[in-house]
């Protein structure tokens, strides 16, 4: 029964997120789990934990499979293992919060589900960072679209609707393991109060009216195919299809263009007639730029976006910072180099960029996040600290082909911009390319796989939210509140 417990929640966690995209079942996905865990030993509520995390996160995860397979050169069965081996470490944290959740539970209704939610924050907040992090399928995700609830993010972070919808799911749990006749009353009406809170304070911040004017944005989507992409012969052909949306966007009114990530298939400042050609479309267009190309540096190569001038001229480059391990770059190369030669070098090998530049036009100033960079609250965070007033994320989704992966990236990047009261451009090659407001509403959306010209009004100017100011406060609140659980809970096993 407990196996089977485990199972149904890795399968709801499943549901939650996109495809299905069953948003309230996140709120319930982790109760069989949790009442399967009453009175385990710890070291089976450690391998129930991480049973569940395996049923959800191959499933999950499971468009990576597909970018090994078409895109690494890798065989089915290779890729299949590198998925297990992915799914399988972030299945233990699960698992450690399964054993950490047994081990230090007070005897408390109220206590429990204030413990579930700050173990469940602290192992998501440790997976940001743990091996150059890897942010993904944090529980807030699942709440992309419940907009009164997501607005607490510009106080909490991304942290603290995770952190609601783990009490919620402990609430029902504890309430479930009451024995028959008794009501679990105070963990009840604690949920229900963090809830009510929660969703007072998003309704108050939805309610407030945002100006019809600003900065006229277009994000294209050229929809270029992977497999021609870098072939030099369809070069000209990509660049015509720039060319065409780009001049089309301007018919449009749009001040600023954005072009996805590695839009330009060339090292953009060493060819000088094909970098010609982009300059003289900016000049043409009196249009603001920007473009993603790979650039070359004294003997490295970064995947960098570059603002071009109404007059054609390179004013700013931002050089990505935090890379792709084993897609952009092979960490520990030493001792994990044979990775590279098993995909057939289809891993990059790109340096880091050292600066969180920030772009400035007349129009305002802007932070640029390249691909996965999004997902990482600090790397934005520092953005918005340097004086960003809006984001930009230019992204290249096509290694994920028709998979939940473009859906997932977009509910990710929605709470960058309610985090910091601040719009959020997205221009994805293939898709799913959005405008979405400083409250997280899309406002406009490609459909994936399609060629595609979004253009919108944004607001120039971030909110400057608390989490701006305060950063994963809360978050690292709920870790010292964990790690004083587990200090109080070694002090009493030593005095039994």
């Amino acid at each position: 029964m407990r196996l089977l417990l485990a199972t149904l929640t890795g399968l709801g966690l499943f549901l939650s997120y996109p495809p299905a995209a069953v948003s309230p079942v996140a709120f319930v996905a982790l109760v069989p789990l949790l009442v399967a865990l009453d009175r385990a030993p710890r070291r089976a509520a450690f391998w129930l934990g991480t049973l569940a995390g395996m049923v959800f996160y191959p499933l999950n995860l499971s468009w990576a499979s597909h970018a090994m397979r078409v895109y690494g050169g890798l065989s089915w069965g290779p890729s299949l293992l590198l998925l297990l081996l992915l799914s399988f470490y972030l299945a233990l944290y699960l698992g450690a919060f399964s054993a950490c959740w047994v081990w230090l539970k007070p005897a408390s209704g109220v206590g429990q589900i204030l413990l579930a939610g700050s173990l469940w924050v602290t192992l998501e907040f440790a997976r940001t960072y743990a091996l150059t992090g890897f942010p993904w399928a944090f529980l807030a995700y699942t709440q992309s679209r419940n907009l009164p609830l997501i607005q607490i993010a510009s106080v909490t972070g991304v942290y603290g609707v995770s952190f609601l919808v783990v009490l919620v799911n402990a609430a029902v749990a504890v309430a479930l393991r009451r024995p028959r006749g008794k009501v679990a009353v105070a963990p009840a009406l604690a949920a229900a109060l963090a809830l009510f809170l929660s969703l007072a304070y998003g309704a108050r911040a939805l309610s407030l009216s945002e100006p019809s004017d600003g900065l006229s944005v277009a994000v294209l989507q050229g929809n270029i195919d992977q497999d021609v992409k870098w072939d030099p012969a369809f070069r000209e052909a990509t660049l015509d299809t720039y060319e065409r949306l780009t001049r089309d966007a301007a018919r449009r009114g749009a001040d600023l263009i954005v072009w996805p990530e590695a839009a330009v298939p060339f090292l953009f400042r060493r060819e000088p007639e094909a970098r010609a050609r982009v300059a003289r479309l900016a000049s043409e267009t009196k249009r603001f730029l920007l473009v993603g190309s790979p650039d070359l540096d004294d003997g490295r190569f970064y995947n960098s976006a570059f603002l071009i001038s109404q007059d054609g001229s390179l004013l700013q480059r931002y050089d990505k910072i935090h890379l792709v391990p084993f897609g952009e770059y092979v960490p520990l190369r030493p001792l994990l180099g044979f990775v590279q030669k098993l995909a057939r070098g289809a891993i990059g090998d790109f340096a880091p960029g050292r600066e969180a530049t920030v772009l400035s036009t007349p129009f305002g100033r802007f932070g640029v996040t390249i691909s996965y960079e999004v997902y990482f609250p600090r790397e934005v965070r520092r953005l918005f600290r340097n004086g960003a007033g809006f984001l930009v994320n230019i992204t290249n989704d096509a290694w994920y082909g028709r998979s939940a992966a473009p859906a997932q990236h977009l509910a990710m990047a929605v709470f960058r911009a309610v985090e910091h009261g601040a719009f959020l451009v997205r221009s994805a090659n293939t898709g799913i390319s959005a405008i979405i407001d400083r409250r997280g509403r899309v406002r406009e959306q490609s459909v994936i796989f399609t060629e595609a010209i979004l253009v919108g009004k944004i607001q120039g100017q971030a909110d400057g939210t608390i989490y701006t100011r305060v950063g994963d406060l809360f978050a690292w609140v709920a870790a010292a509140g964990a790690a004083g659980a587990g200090f109080w809970r070694w002090g009493q096993g030593r005095s039994a």
